[in-house]
């Protein structure tokens, strides 16, 4: 697809006036395609299997070449980076590097006995393990690796705007959201382009096309159908329309990744459900002390926030400690969180907000950043 194309295609679908039948010319792919969708910076994207009967040959013939150890282990691997993401299972991505880490060691010994196909699924793997370690620079160059002739490639273009999206490079999402028409994909193209002119400055027309576009997206598959609603729980939260903000991150919740529960927990909180928020946090800890450092830190403040006894103000203040010590900046939002919500010092906040935001630039990263920058003009932490 052209540039000229793509601009075109862009300008229609902001205008607001994209009309919808003519968008959803290809829609028989979506009935066939089974879809993840990118729900936030630590989710696995999509599932995609190519609707064309020559498509369908060619898979056929790579199966048939697929080593069938790495067969058994590429499925393992995305299963593991699914489960990686919901609530106490973070710790599973560590076994899903340890596969990984064996396997780009065969390929590099013994590159060929492997097809093309399996290729781009290695690269996929070390993508989705570079994006959750935030090294956003790897990860496209895996993603960027990918050919555009292989079944994998509308996921590759996925995750790479979902990564140009967590760094807030603009001109570069637009180009990998118009990619997505030209794969047969225009609900996704359309979805990525509402989201990437809302970070650009656009929140109220971009707000207004999604709820224009509702009834069309809830006659779709049901991964599109949750990467809306968290477009548009992500949205209303840029707005500052807490509730509806919300409303949108329950959507599917109890299937959600931890990313998920995270702008839920922070919007019923500020919507002044505590004893909601809190409860529904309980239910992941299981006494084992794998819980991730934002439940722990949200569970935290809804514990100090309902007037509870310290049980998790205690956990919270050990697991940041730690990661202070460790000069973690991988956790430096949730460090940030901490001392801005749990225990304010309002230097420490600043501090960590800032390191984070060098590497994440999402709208519950600038309104950490904005409300570190606030408190520590003010000289201390309010909540």
């Amino acid at each position: 697809m052209n540039h000229t194309v793509l601009k075109l295609f862009r300008n229609i679908v902001l205008s607001g006036c994209y009309a919808l039948p003519v968008l959803l010319t290809s829609n028989s792919v979506y009935a066939q395609n089974e879809t993840w969708v990118p729900i936030n910076k630590d989710e696995v994207v999509l599932e995609y299997e190519a609707a064309s009967t020559t498509n369908s040959k060619n898979t056929i013939k790579t199966n048939e070449r697929v080593n069938q150890t790495w067969d058994i282990a590429y499925p393992q691997l995305r299963k593991l980076l699914s489960q990686s993401s919901l609530p106490g299972q973070s710790h599973l991505e560590q076994k899903a590097q340890l596969l990984a880490d064996s396997w780009n060691k065969q390929f590099k010994l013994n590159g060929q006995k492997f097809s093309e196909n399996d290729q781009a699924e290695l690269k996929l793997i070390n993508a989705l393990l570079l994006q959750k370690k935030h090294r956003f620079k790897e990860a496209l160059q895996e993603l960027q690796a990918i050919p555009d002739s292989s079944q994998l490639y509308a996921q590759a273009i996925l995750i790479e705007s979902r990564i140009h999206h967590i760094q807030g490079n603009i001109d570069p999402a637009r180009q990998s959201c118009s990619e997505l028409l030209s794969q047969g994909l225009p609900l996704f193209a359309q979805l990525c382009l509402i989201e990437t002119e809302a970070l650009a400055g656009q929140p109220e027309k971009s707000y207004q096309l999604l709820i224009n576009f509702r009834n069309q997206y809830e006659r779709s598959s049901g991964g599109v159908l949750i990467w809306y609603h968290q477009v548009a729980g992500n949205i209303a939260r840029i707005l500052k329309d807490t509730e509806k903000a919300e409303q949108h991150f329950a959507f599917k919740l109890d299937i959600a990744p931890v990313s998920q529960w995270y702008q839920w927990a922070d919007m019923a909180m500020i919507n002044g459900n505590f004893n909601q928020a809190y409860n529904r946090l309980k239910q992941f800890d299981y006494g084992n002390s794998k819980l991730e450092d934002g439940l722990f830190v949200r569970l935290a403040r809804a514990e100090q926030l309902i007037g509870q006894d310290t049980h998790y103000q205690e956990l919270a203040k050990e697991k940041i400690e730690l990661r202070i010590k460790r000069s973690d900046k991988l956790h430096a939002a949730d460090i940030a969180y901490y001392y801005l919500y749990v225990s304010p010092d309002s230097e420490q906040a600043l501090y960590w907000a800032e390191q984070n935001w060098k590497k994440v630039k999402e709208p519950s990263d600038k309104e950490l950043l904005i409300k570190a920058q606030s408190i520590e003009v003010a000289g201390g932490a309010n909540e």
